[in-house]
């Protein structure tokens, strides 16, 4: 059968539908299970067994009703699982002595270092340029990403009006990708997690004559044909990715942005601060 990753046929969700259906022993099994399911491919099928004290027929029987061809079915599915990034799936029963504020400051800066190093002054100032120059500059980023596209749409919007972010509550990307054309810009956020739309968006926006910018990490695949293509480091000792260097990449960005905007930028930036004090809100 297919262990293709979806909602439906995640090792947890499997479990959570056919938690009722279970005997007293194999619902042991999923109790333990349930708390680390992402220490299951360190198991073999007997030391699973000898773990959460039921037989090895128990564990095969388990599998089996979740709709697994194999003990190793599962433990690959789960694997996928862990690369596609998953928390649960990479949280840990053991305590490291990695965890560490230390660990996680060297593995921070470590993450910064390679990512800034793959980087230059010139590539960062013609991506700044061709924003500024852009009729519109589109900021897209599906699940997690999308706070990234925010932040840096955020930053930027303060010196250039036509800032859209994507996707918008209750639209299509369809919607506006059929709008993408040549003098625009669409940056994309395209981390571990993000959705097949991503480069589809990509393809059609460079088929349109628009330019792209596109931020990954290691573990992105097939992102699509970018103008730019950027990787952030985003290792970590822990199940959640260190986007430190994401947040490091667009602040360095926007500001470019900010400088390289002259006096219209700050025209902009000043009639924003009056505006600010006409609502009587803090800038």
């Amino acid at each position: 059968m297919s262990t293709t990753i979806s909602a439906k046929d995640s090792l947890v969700a499997r479990i959570t539908r056919h938690r009722d259906d279970l005997s007293p022993t194999e619902r042991r099994l999923a109790e333990f299970l349930i708390d680390f399911p992402g220490n299951l491919p360190a198991y073999t099928a007997t030391e699973l067994a000898n773990a959460a004290r039921v037989s090895n027929a128990a564990v095969t029987r388990f599998f089996h009703r979740l709709g697994y061809d194999s003990y190793n079915d599962a433990r690959r599915q789960v694997r996928l699982e862990q690369k596609a990034g998953s928390p649960l799936m990479l949280l840990s029963g053991e305590s490291h002595a990695s965890d560490t504020l230390r660990a996680h400051l060297e593995l921070s800066v470590q993450n910064l270092s390679e990512t800034y190093g793959g980087l230059s002054d010139e590539m960062i100032d013609r991506i700044a340029r061709a924003m500024l120059a852009a009729k519109r500059v589109w900021f897209v980023g599906f699940r997690n990403n999308q706070s990234f596209a925010a932040y840096l749409r955020w930053q930027v919007f303060r010196v250039i009006e036509t800032s859209i972010l994507l996707p918008v509550a209750g639209e299509t990307i369809a919607e506006y990708a059929v709008t993408l054309n040549k003098g625009d810009v669409l940056i994309v956020f395209a981390l571990r997690r993000s959705t097949p739309a991503s480069s589809h968006l990509i393809t059609r926006a460079v088929e349109a004559g628009a330019q792209v910018l596109c931020v990954v990490d290691s573990a992105t695949e097939n992102p699509g044909p970018a103008t730019w293509l950027i990787t952030c480091q985003a290792r970590a000792a822990g199940p959640l990715d260190n986007h430190v260097a994401v947040i490091g990449l667009s602040h360095f960005l926007a500001t470019r942005v900010l400088e390289l905007s002259g006096r219209e930028g700050r025209r902009r930036m000043a009639a924003i601060e009056a505006a600010h004090d006409a609502f009587d809100e803090e800038p």
